[in-house]
């Protein structure tokens, strides 16, 4: 996946804040959906999980893997912003 670039340095796609935001809703996701005691819903939402946390990785070389791996599991402490992206 080719990354957007200006004349002076490589630029991402994605920001902390976005890391930030698809965890939280991975943690909905997790508990409604009763993937705890379905172990295929289980291995649906891993790999789901393993597809984001590689897509940020292509596209940001300082990406924290384990640390958004461990964001997504429900009651790990997120700081996803709620104000819709403004500051």
């Amino acid at each position: 996946m080719p990354r957007a670039t200006n004349s002076l340095s490589p630029r991402t796609k994605f920001a902390k804040r976005h890391y930030e935001a698809v965890a939280l809703a991975m943690q909905h996701a997790h508990v409604p959906a009763g993937i705890i005691c379905d172990p295929a819903k289980r291995n649906q939402w891993e790999s789901v999980r393993n597809e984001l946390a590689d897509m940020f990785a292509r596209d940001n070389g300082m990406f924290k893997r384990d640390r958004f791996m461990h964001a997504c599991e429900p009651g790990a402490n997120v700081k996803a912003r709620s104000n819709g992206g403004s500051r």
